[in-house]
């Protein structure tokens, strides 16, 4: 019996669904096979009319087709169903949710608006007549509607959301959700003061690597009169909150700075212990300051208001094809309260970053897990939304070495709890099943550069503990985690590119950090695959030479991409005089966009014995659903032959193909 198939965040079982008459008044299809439906399968779908758009799951696939009659298709013996897509499904299950209960809890007659985000299908286009044709037959405010490529802002009634929904064009409709801000012991705890290379002078630093961090702002707003752990290493500062205003990017809430000094800062002070430094204190900054224009809350108190481009492609697209960033921090997402206390679907802002890195496949996007670990969740489980998405690395939060109490750092307290996931981080797994977060970095009582802007008082600077440094200060969440990790990749691209590895992928940069992470023991949904540790991703290139440890980042550095039923395989042999170990290999690529995993890979380990016997190990074992990062850890004797195999098990769209990469080591 199939499972049934997670579309919009509905739950859907195609066995329960009655077979369609005809397909008179739409162009959109769902196709079930009886199995997975191979690629000679897909062309003889081609022939008849069906283009494959996206793969839904259980060997189900949504599909154009623009005949009105679906028996030349049912005809097909692999095809199990094909049926009309179901109008229903458009309404994302987190949107219906906030209607209900919006009308339930509603005292007045009056229709309830909701801000809405309505996304088209693949082959649709918002021209000026479909979107005039939309204003006037639901009655809809032209000032709050707003067009960004493949969807449409806009503030709707229920009925006119229900209306929208039966329009053939629209493919989903989801309630846009306010984001929110998700902080030299933190550098110890990732083990970076031994990440020198074998043979090489320099300690590397990140030296030669542009980062982008879209946050509240950036100390004055000014690229040369910077705080000084910043000095002349400011490339560019982008208003996105305030550009229709004042187009200032200065920082008046400090998230921002702290979260730059953790990535790269470079600095010092006498009375905070000497030496203070992100994790990458040679990189180069941009910073997009996401912040609205000031406004004071009734509290008096001055909560930010984060302004993010509708369709996320836009907030990396100038970073990366103008200014040469290719590592994007991001330390924001959905407001968990105002969400309602519901986890939100892989939604479209997780499709966009998907889609960004399917095609600028070496462009590394991190997002911070969220802060709502400790508060209330039907699915037991707060990730969702930006941080669901495949191709990012998703960061959560463990203590760190510095002594807190409530997570702000406590001088009387001697040592922290590094080992231990923070109780505020964000859980996974996804809504749909897949593996969140990634990883976790130390994200309590993180000391870090504070913002010279003259709205930050003492109260701010002294949050999370007491500074006596006004250019300094702490914090704490998975906000701080993130960046810890983002200077990690700059590390880790700078070392690749000492190796020749000019253009490495994000696939890549994202295997070794999974690679080298410590598995703390805990849920999978706790830690990801561990916690980072930058020496220990740093060995698979460092002793490349040796074979028992490396990498390879096939169908983008070198080799070819696999086509479905294809396989790459590579042998690892332990001699004899060798120690036993603890060989671990990881699996990562970057997916098509859709909440279904679109090109599924597999990978497999066989170990040889000298005895002839033989282990076999599967990389998604324990997993709930596929996932496009896959691990085999296992002991493997001296004398023991390892052969790792890549293998794509289903490829989505026909005469498509998929780039991966894999990372091995061996530690004693």
């Amino acid at each position: 019996m199939s499972r049934p198939i997670i579309i919009n965040g509905n739950t859907f079982s195609s066995a329960s669904a009655p077979p369609s008459e005809h397909a008179r008044f739409t162009d959109y299809l769902y196709i079930k096979g009886r199995g997975a439906i191979n690629a000679e399968q897909k062309r003889q779908l081609a022939s008849i009319g069906v283009t494959i758009f996206e793969y839904l799951g259980q060997n189900t696939y949504l599909c154009r087709y623009e005949p009105t009659d679906l028996q030349p298709i049912r005809d097909l013996s692999f095809v199990e169903q094909a049926n009309v897509y179901p109008r229903r499904l458009k309404t994302s299950a987190f949107l219906e949710e906030a209607i209900q209960a919006s009308e339930r809890d509603s005292n007045s007659s009056n229709s309830l608006d909701y801000k809405i985000s309505v996304i088209l299908h693949k082959d649709k286009d918002a021209t000026d007549d479909f979107v005039e044709s939309l204003i006037h037959e639901n009655s809809l405010d032209r000032e709050k509607l707003s067009v960004h490529h493949d969807r449409i802002i806009l503030t709707a009634s229920a009925q006119a959301i229900s209306n929208i929904g039966q329009l053939d064009a629209v493919k989903a409709i989801e309630e846009v959700v306010e984001k929110t801000i998700c902080n030299n012991f933190a550098r110890q705890d990732l083990e970076l003061l031994d990440a020198d290379i074998s043979g090489i002078d320099n300690k590397y630093q990140g030296e030669g690597q542009v980062i982008a961090i879209a946050d509240t702002g950036f100390d004055l707003g000014s690229v040369t009169d910077t705080h000084p752990a910043f000095k002349n290493r400011v490339l560019a500062l982008i208003s996105e909150g305030r550009k229709e205003m004042s187009g200032k990017t200065n920082d008046f809430h400090g998230h921002g700075t702290h979260v730059a000094g953790s990535v790269l800062g470079d600095g010092e002070s006498s009375t905070m212990g000497g030496k203070i430094q992100g994790t990458a204190p040679k990189a180069t900054l941009v910073l997009q300051s996401l912040l609205a224009e000031p406004t004071l809350q009734p509290d008096n108190s001055r909560t930010p208001k984060l302004v993010t481009p509708p369709n996320l492609w836009d907030l990396f697209q100038t970073p990366y094809k103008t200014l040469n960033a290719r590592i994007a921090s991001n330390s924001w997402g959905p407001d968990w309260k105002k969400s309602g206390y519901r986890q939100i679907q892989y939604n479209s802002d997780a499709g966009a970053i998907d889609r960004f890195v399917w095609h600028n496949q070496d462009h590394v996007i991190l997002f911070s897990a969220g802060n709502s670990g400790a508060e209330p969740s039907r699915t037991h489980a707060q990730i969702g939304g930006s941080s669901s998405a495949k191709n990012c690395i998703c960061v959560g939060a463990t203590g760190s070495s510095r002594g807190a109490t409530n997570f702000a750092f406590d001088p009387a307290k001697r040592t922290g709890e590094p080992m231990s996931v923070a109780s505020f981080s964000s859980r996974g797994p996804t809504l749909e099943g897949r593996v969140k977060p990634d990883v976790v970095a130390p994200g309590v009582a993180i000391l870090s550069a504070a913002s010279r802007d003259a709205m930050i008082d003492d109260m701010q600077r002294n949050r999370y503990g007491p500074t006596k440094d006004n250019l300094w200060m702490f914090s704490s969440g998975t906000s701080m985690a993130t960046p810890l990790v983002a200077g990690c990749c700059a590390v880790i691209r700078e070392v690749l590119q000492a190796s020749g590895i000019q253009k490495p992928s994000a696939a890549l940069i994202k295997a070794l950090v999974i690679n080298g992470a410590v598995d703390l023991g805990l849920e999978r949904d706790q830690q990801g695959f561990g916690r980072v540790n930058l020496k220990k991703s740093l060995v698979s290139i460092e002793e490349q030479k040796g074979r028992l440890n490396g990498f390879a980042d096939i169908g983008y550095a070198s080799g070819s991409k696999l086509e479905e039923g294809q396989n790459w395989t590579h042998e690892i042999y332990l001699d004899e005089a060798a120690s036993s170990g603890i060989l671990k290999v990881t699996l990562a690529y970057s997916d098509r966009y859709g909440p279904a995993l679109q090109n599924n890979l597999s990978l497999r380990v066989q170990i040889k014995l000298p005895s002839g016997s033989v282990i076999n190990k599967r990389g998604d074992e324990d997993f709930l659903i596929e996932n496009n990062v896959e691990q085999v850890v296992s002991q493997i004797p001296s004398g023991s032959t390892a052969v790792i195999t890549v293998t794509a098990d289903r490829i989505a769209r026909l005469d498509d193909s998929q780039a991966f990469a894999v990372v091995w080591a061996i530690t004693q």
